[in-house]
């Protein structure tokens, strides 16, 4: 009795493994096919050469970091970008800045060239003793942001609130202002 197991397979690119080329169609070399499947990644992560995968981790030991940041996102601190959203409400212009676990005093805000600059440093320290075991984690990360602002922007007269690790700025736009238009005589 034959049975053919490769159809309750549950990964939908490992179905297909089992076919033959097309007489027509070029070959390629086992490992550059495009994968299909839900994680294209995955074949440069584990590569059907082991050898080569230890070559290439010795080359650049963190050559794969980028690949995982993409799938689960980068959270070390040190990589630590807060999220802005700038909206033109026509009149003002509102920027709001997550900034979680810091406080007012971690932040400051400046206008440089007609662009708001945010600078900060997020510090993190947690202690904890547990069954005599005692444990000190410490975090770190500096970011500065640039936001370029509308020529009508007026910084002057901008506001900032801080409240709950969210930074809101507020910063109205002048009228354009209005050429006053004249004739000219010709002589």
């Amino acid at each position: 009795m034959n049975t053919d197991l490769k159809k309750w397979n549950p990964f939908k690119f490992l179905r297909g493994s089992g076919r033959k080329p097309d007489a027509d169609s070029p070959q390629s070399p086992p490992g550059s096919e495009p994968s299909r499947g839900p994680w294209p990644d995955i074949p440069r992560l584990f590569s059907r050469d082991p050898w080569r995968a230890m070559e290439d981790f010795l080359h650049d030991p963190f050559a794969a970091r980028g690949t995982l940041e993409r799938w689960f996102g980068d959270f070390s601190s040190s990589r630590f970008q807060p999220r802005i959203d700038v909206v033109d409400e026509g009149k003002i212009l509102r920027v709001t800045v997550e900034l979680p676990g810091m406080e007012r005093e971690d932040v400051t805000v400046n206008v440089e060239d007609g662009a708001l600059v945010l600078r900060g440093e997020k510090k993190q320290e947690v202690h904890s003793e547990e069954d005599g075991c005692y444990r000190l984690e410490r975090a770190y990360g500096a970011f500065t942001r640039t936001i370029p602002m509308p020529e009508n922007a007026d910084p002057e007269h901008a506001l900032a609130k801080f409240d709950k690790g969210v930074l809101t700025l507020t910063v109205p736009k002048q009228e354009p202002a209005r050429s006053a238009s004249r004739t000219i005589d010709i002589g």
